[in-house]
């Protein structure tokens, strides 16, 4: 769907308000990961058929499922005019699952990015230990191995063949110096 030049994606759907203060729960399809929502950020809820924006003012969970809480959204009876509307967002905005949709070998070749360092190599080989996965890359003739998991792994863009991560302090330091 368009709106505003923008294409929007459908990548979750509310539940219901949540407590007294206009949060509300929302459930996210599983092609996409529950980082996509972020403080500050648009999303856009169809409400009678039209993208609504909506700025997110929080968000946190409660017995598995994901609250927001939304800009000048104060009360359950605001929150509950929302109930079982699809939250969309722009494609820039998505992040896919990283368990779903690529295998680990498509992902070879794709440019790594850490947070605190910048581009750390391209992804050279997957080691598909049991219980822990890791990639590899190369940087300054040094190999430096990545476990592929969730709470590692920011971002797949699979238009630009880009991981982004953000590594535990000192891991990538250990194979730097």
């Amino acid at each position: 769907m368009k709106f505003d030049g923008l294409e929007l994606f459908e990548v979750a759907s509310v539940i219901k308000p949540h407590g007294l203060n206009g949060y509300i729960s929302i459930k996210t399809f599983e092609n996409y990961s529950n980082k996509i929502y972020n403080i500050g950020m648009p999303v856009f809820l169809k409400i009678e058929g039209i993208p609504v924006p909506f700025f997110i003012e929080d968000v946190k969970t409660s017995g598995g499922n994901l609250i927001l809480k939304f800009i000048n959204i104060c009360s359950s009876e605001q929150a509950d005019r929302f109930r079982s509307a699809l939250v969309m967002v722009t494609e820039g905005d998505i992040v896919e699952n990283k368990s779903e949709g690529l295998s680990q070998s498509e992902l070879i070749g794709y440019a790594v990015y850490d947070a605190k360092f910048g581009f750390i190599g391209n992804i050279s080989l997957f080691n598909d230990i049991p219980g822990n996965p890791v990639f590899e890359t190369t940087f300054d003739n040094k190999t430096i191995i990545i476990p592929f998991a969730e709470d590692i792994i920011i971002e797949i863009n699979p238009s630009t063949r880009i991981v982004k991560i953000s590594a535990p302090d000192g891991l990538i330091d250990i194979y730097l110096n």
